[in-house]
């Protein structure tokens, strides 16, 4: 039986342990499905590079390349929400041009995503209709 080979398993021992690790990275985030803004559903897909589409509402939006919201995304949206001060949103700027990896100083709650409901099993109604009528009776039974 042939040897099972991840996302990564095309480069073979070329490039290096790193890169294929980040390679493997991207591509797992690229190719799950992401939340939608709008309706909350974990429904999501790219489309192209930076156009994502939600399967359930339709709701088309420009995003990063590889995942929905950029980091630089996030930051905009806490300071358009009013939840930063203009000093804390000009540090977390300049440590993101340092390069640091998520911005610290404010933590974002985040909703749970909603997922969709199983459907219920529908039973026979042949079954339960013939049990429920009953002949008439006639008044010379009575």
């Amino acid at each position: 039986m042939a040897r099972k080979t991840g996302l990564g398993g095309g480069f073979g021992a070329r490039y290096g342990t790193l890169v294929r690790r980040r390679y493997i990275d991207v591509v797992t985030g690229l190719r799950q499905k992401h939340e939608c803004p709008r309706c909350r559903f974990k429904t999501v897909k790219r489309r192209s590079v930076g156009v994502w589409l939600c399967k359930k509402c339709g709701y088309k939006f420009a995003g990063g390349a590889y995942i929905p919201s950029t980091k630089l995304g996030q930051i905009a949206a806490r300071a358009t929400r009013g939840q930063m001060s203009p000093s804390t949103l000009s540090t977390e700027l300049e440590s993101l041009r340092a390069g640091a990896t998520v911005a610290p100083s404010v933590i974002v709650k985040q909703r749970k995503p909603r997922t969709r409901k199983k459907k219920a099993e529908v039973q026979p109604e042949a079954a339960t209709e013939t049990e429920s009528v009953q002949p008439p009776s006639t008044p010379e039974e009575a």
